[in-house]
């Protein structure tokens, strides 16, 4: 019997595949959940039970888009995911810049079981990301939260870090004044604390936490603007060429990041200050799933500086997915 001949069961099949948008998303899985099951994602990263191929960025010509694939399977949970992303770097107004999709797969049967937002899933996981970094790398007092990049990424960023620790005060930097009074409105109904558009970089030194999530291709602050102790979310940077984080920064921190091998391969963070012989690649202490696994030390004192640099990892989306399916076939 040839594959045409199975046409009826192949149509089950695809009806089976249950759709999953941003709002059943949202519904269904909360900030805190994403942050529980991103420690579980970077556990198992760390640990070896979950793998994370290399991805495939790529810059298609003559536009200003980027096409990211991103596979991830874990042992743990039986599970695969693909995530295919378009990036649109070219700021087009009501035209959002991330759009994708996740496609959730069964290990044993190779079944698509579920296709959801991938935009959605992306700011959740990125945003839980930081969550989980922030909760073991920030002071435990941190009141006062920096945000460089204004766009959609922001949103879950400072949710999840007002998860975790108790903010008081947001400061949005942004070179559009758009985005950051956008921004601004959209916190204002969330949020009760201080909300304020800064563009001076001497009010920097007043942050505990700075989290950077731009395409910036140079540092967007030096070492003297900022005071002891901050905490650094930095994951914008996730090309060779792009560049958030000031070199003198990295070297007088703890850096911790989702995956060496990744981290040492993409983000210009470091190959920048590497290519030019201003630290090498023991600059980084560890990934942040060994200390999640009590493998290393974190923050040792309120002085010491943190920095949490991700370029993004396929399990964060897999482990995110998982949940989210898992919430939803719990309603049916």
């Amino acid at each position: 019997m040839s594959f045409l001949d199975k046409t009826n069961s192949t149509d089950e099949y695809f009806k089976n595949i249950k759709l999953i948008t941003s709002d059943e998303i949202k519904k269904s899985v909360s900030m805190n959940d994403a942050i529980h099951v991103m420690k579980q994602a970077f556990s198992s990263f760390s640990y070896g039970t979950s793998h994370v191929p290399q991805r495939y960025v790529s810059v298609i010509e003559d536009t200003n888009m980027d096409l990211f694939l991103k596979p991830a399977y874990s042992k743990d949970l039986g599970r695969i995911a693909i995530k295919i992303l378009t990036q649109n770097n070219k700021k087009e107004h009501g035209i959002p810049s991330i759009l994708g999709v996740v496609l959730l797969i069964d290990m044993e049967t190779g079944a698509v079981l579920s296709m959801m937002d991938g935009a959605y899933i992306t700011a959740l996981r990125t945003g839980a990301a930081s969550g989980i970094a922030t909760k073991y790398l920030a002071r435990e007092n941190a009141e006062t939260l920096a945000v460089f990049g204004c766009g959609a990424q922001a949103r879950t960023q400072i949710e999840a870090i007002c998860t975790v620790r108790p903010i008081k005060r947001v400061m949005l930097y942004d070179i559009n004044i758009h985005a950051a009074t956008e921004l601004k409105k959209y916190l204002m109904d969330k949020y009760n604390g201080s909300i304020q558009i800064e563009k001076d970089l001497q009010h920097l030194k007043q942050a505990d936490i700075i989290c950077t999530i731009t395409n910036a291709i140079s540092p967007l602050f030096s070492f003297n603007d900022i005071s002891k102790g901050v905490h650094i979310n930095a994951v914008g940077s996730y090309k060779p060429n792009m560049q958030e984080i000031d070199p003198q920064i990295i070297k007088e921190s703890l850096l911790y990041v989702d995956s060496r091998t990744s981290v040492l391969k993409e983000a210009g963070d470091l190959l920048k200050p590497m290519n030019s012989k201003i630290f090498n690649q023991d600059v980084v202490k560890a990934e942040i799933g060994d200390l999640i696994n009590d493998k290393v030390s974190g923050r040792t004192n309120d002085a010491e500086l943190t920095i949490f640099k991700s370029v993004g990892l396929g399990v964060q989306d897999l482990y995110v997915a998982n949940e989210v399916y898992a919430k939803n076939s719990e309603k049916e």
